[in-house]
This record gives structure tokens, sequence and C-alpha cells, in this order.
């Protein structure tokens, strides 16, 4: 596989095509601010991929503050896949640059290095703002900080190794799924930046995934991820060991997506019944929280 202009395009088709899943965990819909971004984002990170080269002018940072981190992000990864790439090109044969495979290698693992270093940097070098604080909107951006920096990291552990491009990004999605983006991210715009640099990378770690053997569709014509049934109410009751706090917090989650719920405690141990219309969402928050035991659900007439 080669990290070319073909590549870049699967990866950001993931991010922009709604009917694209990335996983349930990780699919936000862009606001245009962030479309806007990620659009911009295809067209910086294919230059410079293609022409080891920035396009410019860049366009000003968007005022929605989540929007201008995801900007400095993807801005960040061209710029390190495009200097690396200038760098490399320039050494000729004999240094130990000159194979494709190991420029792309090394580039990719550069510019996720490189984005990990520009959302460190305060969006407005005027304000007051430090390098995890969105300024003036009270917002904490050090979960995509973290984020970002502990991905390149990662991916850059594998690179000496010689690992391919699915390995290396594989590497980086994999901190995603350890280290964030949390439960709320779709629903909590405080942890909105941490989600869209986790699909970032999720959406990456897709894009170089090895074509699997094709597959024959359900009866309903569904695709990967799809659900084209109708709502069904139901019935969900199970069984969780949290302490007070934690567990009223769940609750009120659920209670947000549900028609009723109840919850009998006993010191740690919590008996919830929950009536919805979003069964896997409520299940969903629930695992996101900690182990569920005793889970039963059913339908409601």
């Amino acid at each position: 596989m080669t990290f070319d202009a073909d590549l870049v395009g699967r990866w950001f088709d993931l991010l922009l095509e709604p009917h694209q899943a990335i996983g349930d965990s990780f699919t936000l819909a862009p606001t245009p601010a962030e479309r806007q971004v990620l659009t911009e984002g295809l067209r910086v990170i294919g230059a410079a991929v293609g022409r080891s080269e920035l396009p410019t002018p860049v366009p000003p940072p968007p005022e929605e503050p989540v929007a201008a981190l995801l900007q400095r992000y993807l801005v960040g990864i061209a710029t390190g896949i495009a200097g690396s790439r200038q760098a490399m090109g320039t050494m000729g044969p004999g240094t130990g640059f000159e194979g494709v495979a190991e420029i792309d290698r090394l580039s990719l693992v550069a510019g996720l290095i490189a984005g990990g270093a520009a959302v460190q940097i305060s969006p407005d070098p005027g304000s007051t703002g430090t390098a995890t604080e969105f300024p003036g909107a009270g917002l904490s951006a050090r979960g995509a900080v973290d984020l970002a920096r502990s991905a390149g990291t990662s991916a850059a552990e594998l690179v000496v190794d010689g690992a391919d491009l699915h390995a290396i990004t594989s590497a980086a999605a994999a901190t995603v799924l350890a280290e964030g983006p949390p439960d709320a991210a779709n629903r909590n715009p405080r942890y909105r930046a941490r989600a869209l640099v986790g699909s970032v990378l999720m959406a990456l770690q897709r894009s170089t995934a090895p074509a699997g053997a094709s597959v024959r569709p359900p009866s309903c014509g569904a695709g990967p991820g799809e659900n084209v049934g109708t709502e069904l109410p139901a019935e969900v009751t199970f069984t969780m060991f949290l302490s007070q706090e934690v567990g009223a917090r769940l609750a009120a989650l659920i209670d947000g997506i549900s028609d009723e719920v109840v919850v009998w405690s006993e010191g740690d141990r919590h008996y919830f019944h929950v009536h919805t219309r979003a069964a896997g969402e409520v299940i969903a928050e629930a695992y996101a929280v900690g182990s569920v035991f005793s889970l039963v659900i059913g339908g409601l007439d």
C-alpha cells in the first residue's frame, strides 16, 4: 500500500460522508465550520503527499474554537508530511531513504507527531489562554492534545521496526480506543475536540485496512453498521457496581434518552429498569461507565 492521493481520498471520505460509519463511538456529524476544515484538510494533506508542499495561503482559523483546533491538527499533519518528504526526497541513492515504502512510513509518522505538536499551540497568541484551553470558551482541550500526542508516539514506536502503513495507523487508532473520546463526546461540547481528533485517527486506520472478501448483504439491504429496522420500544434491565455519584450521573444520562428510568440502590449495587426507544444507546452508555451484569432486553407492547 502506498501513501498517495487515493489513500488520502479514502481517509477523508470516511470523515466527510455521513453514511460512512467509522464506529458508533467516533461518528460525529461535523458542523458547517468543521466540515469546511475537513475539506481544507483533504486539500492540504493531499498536496503534502502528492507534491511534498503545502498550498498557500492557509485559511484563517475559524471562529468556532473546536474547528480551530481541528484545523491546527490537520495542518500540522500536512506540514510534517510535506517537510519530511522534502527532506528524504533530496537525500538521494545510498542514503537509506530512496525506498517509497520507507518514505511513506516515515512521513506519515512525522505528520502524526507534528499534528500532536501543533495542537499544543494557543489558537490566539494575543490571548491569555494556555495550550490546554480554548480562550474565551471555557472548554478544556487537554484531552485532544494528549490524544494527538499519544497517537504520534504510538506510531513512532512501530516505524523503526519497518511496520507497514496499516500497522502504524492501527497503533494510532488503538490510542483512540484506549484513551478517548469519552462516552459523552457526541453530546457534550467539552469533549468535541477530543472526539474529532479520534475520528480523524480512526478514519486514517480504516482507510489503510486491506480489502476484505465481499459479503452478501442482508435481505433488508443494510450496509455495514447500518440498521434500517423500525424503532423498537424496549424494556432494559441490568445491574452495575458503581459509586453513588457515578450511578446518579449514569441515571441522568439514560433519563435523557428514555421514557422511564427507575434505579434501586443497595450500597454500590445499582439495579436499573429502563423503558426506552433507544436500547442500543442506553446499553452503550452503561458499558462506557463500567461492567454490566444481568442485562436483559425485552419488547414493550
